[in-house]
């Protein structure tokens, strides 16, 4: 994947949908276990991240993350059970195409800034509680089956666009609160569960950079579950009273693949008044054609851009936004 596809690939999606966003899927689901008895963290820098990696979907499809779940578990080291604001003043979730690692003599840089994991949620803690100052983050008690009592952080409203059956690196930078100790500061333990060899675990400084492979992670895999849905891409027009949408054909989102009952328009999800089947850009792959009575959308006078939700046969919901035509 060349660097210009994968910036306008991680660009968020740029139209916000009166909508809900459709019926979120559950696309990864490597949650906490029996076997999730394994803590991992980073014990020795404070300025910096542990990451892991995750694959949704297949090539060419692009999903639209808009949910995370994770894991964490208090520092073992606190005198006591603390909430995790009573550790940490902030958190933030960053999330980017995996880049690839240097070759084991050499030391890891990006080729610019443009490499970088951003900053996709962050959130203040309050001490003495699990309140953040972010409705996207929240963060509650659990106990996962026979291991520790865990933090299960829910990071939502993400609208972030990731191409399917890529390597997508996440990690959590946590600063930790100070006490009357500078040196007593705490660590940041990701729940994880054993899982297959291999390069999956880095560490990225505050700045999203690269900086190395994770050495002491094992076989370790961050536990972490992930809602999405497919990006589609569609067409406004005016036709009379109404308006006439076209959903386009794509590799990962043909018109035989959608369950044309599914389909909803506009703030009041109207139903399509008719679909049909046509080849709009003379190009050999038929596209949906839809119309909607503008009354029913409950698209307001000012708007500049409405949204059409969906799902495939398959059960895979999906949403495409567009300007709308004045």
């Amino acid at each position: 994947m060349n660097s210009m596809l994968k910036v306008l690939v991680f660009l968020f999606v740029s139209f916000a949908s009166w909508l809900d966003l459709p019926a979120q899927m559950l696309i990864l689901d490597r949650g906490p276990s029996s076997g999730s008895n394994q803590l991992v963290g980073l014990t020795k820098e404070s300025n910096a991240f542990l990451a892991d990696d995750f694959q949704v979907g297949v090539a060419p499809e692009v999903w639209v993350i808009d949910h995370i779940r994770l894991w964490a578990v208090p520092d073992p080291k606190a005198s006591s059970a603390h909430g995790p604001g009573d550790l940490f003043t902030k958190i933030s979730l960053y999330g980017g195409i995996a880049p690839d690692m240097p070759p084991p003599d050499q030391k890891a840089t990006a080729d610019c800034d443009c490499h970088n994991l951003p900053a996709l949620k962050t959130a203040v803690l309050e001490p003495g509680s699990h309140s953040t100052d972010s409705p996207d983050v929240v963060v509650s008690s659990r106990s996962q089956h026979d291991g520790p009592g865990a933090w299960q952080l829910d990071f939502e409203n993400l609208k972030w666009s990731v191409p399917g059956a890529t390597s997508i690196q996440f990690g959590i930078l946590a600063e930790a609160r100070q006490g009357n100790d500078p040196a007593a500061s705490y660590t940041w333990y990701y729940l994880a569960s054993p899982g297959p060899g291999g390069d999956h675990l880095r560490v990225f400084s505050s700045l999203g950079k690269l900086q190395s492979s994770y050495q002491n992670g094992g076989n370790a895999r961050v536990n972490i579950q992930v809602w999405g849905h497919l990006l589609a891409r569609i067409s406004i027009r005016s036709s009379g009273q109404n308006l006439r949408v076209i959903l386009r054909s794509e590799p990962s989102l043909k018109a035989n693949q959608v369950d044309t009952a599914s389909l909803r328009f506009g703030p009041r999800g109207a139903p399509p008044d008719k679909v049909r089947t046509e080849d709009v850009d003379h190009n050999g792959k038929p596209d949906l054609v839809l119309y909607f009575r503008s009354a029913d959308s409950g698209i307001p006078v000012k708007s500049v851009n409405a949204c059409l939700s969906g799902k495939r046969l398959d059960g895979a919901p999906f949403e495409g936004c567009d300007l709308l035509p004045h």
